[in-house]
């Protein structure tokens, strides 16, 4: 029989519901003081796999699956499990508050709970520049395979808009030699220039 999931197996569904894309642990501890342990994902797919786990590079990345997101989706309005006290008993008042407002306005899981794509692209860089300078120049060929779930058009519209933020900037590779295949085929196209590196951070 299915061991019941816990208070802190929940809340780490609910980040990754929130979140609604592949974070790592490092970036759940920023956002919501918590990480997805191994322990959790064994209770949490001991029945149906709810997290998908994958690797990034050094570092792993967890995600709801289509059943982790099922299980929100009800949970959201199943009340507060009995022994939830203060103060784990207010996030599920603010989670019902939620799973009401979705069901009385037909509002569909996914339209309310989506990605914040530039938190995304800025998650990913801060992720490969962790044991570099800050504001290192980063490729977009090391950038793009993380938001390989993002379709490519909403990922350059997106870096398209950036730019004209102060700290971030998209530069053409000066040594074109230097580029490799991939490193052209994940360039983005800016005013009519491919772009190849990317930089977040103080000019």
């Amino acid at each position: 029989m299915p061991t019941e999931l816990t208070v802190r197996d929940h809340a780490s569904l609910f980040a990754l519901m929130v979140v609604a894309r592949p974070v790592t642990n490092r970036e759940l501890r920023d956002l919501a003081g918590l990480e997805v342990s191994a322990e959790i994902r064994r209770r949490a797919n001991q029945d149906v796999e709810r997290i998908a786990t994958r690797k990034r590079g050094a570092v792993n990345t967890h995600q709801l699956t289509p059943a982790g997101r099922t299980w929100c989706e009800s949970a959201l309005v199943a009340g507060r499990p009995d022994g939830a006290k203060f103060p784990a008993g207010v996030l599920y008042a603010v989670l019902d508050s939620v799973g009401q407002y979705l069901a009385s306005s037909g509002t569909k899981f996914g339209e309310f709970f989506k990605p914040d794509v530039e938190g995304w692209i800025r998650a990913v860089y801060t992720e490969l520049t962790v044991r570099r300078e800050p504001g290192s120049w980063v490729k977009l060929s090391a950038l793009r395979p993380w938001l390989e779930d993002m379709p490519r058009g909403v990922v350059d519209a997106e870096l398209d808009r950036m730019i004209e933020q102060p700290d971030v900037q998209l530069m053409a590779e000066l040594n074109q030699r230097a580029l490799s295949d991939q490193d052209r085929k994940a360039a983005v196209d800016i005013g009519g220039e491919p772009r190849h590196l990317l930089r977040i951070g103080p000019a």
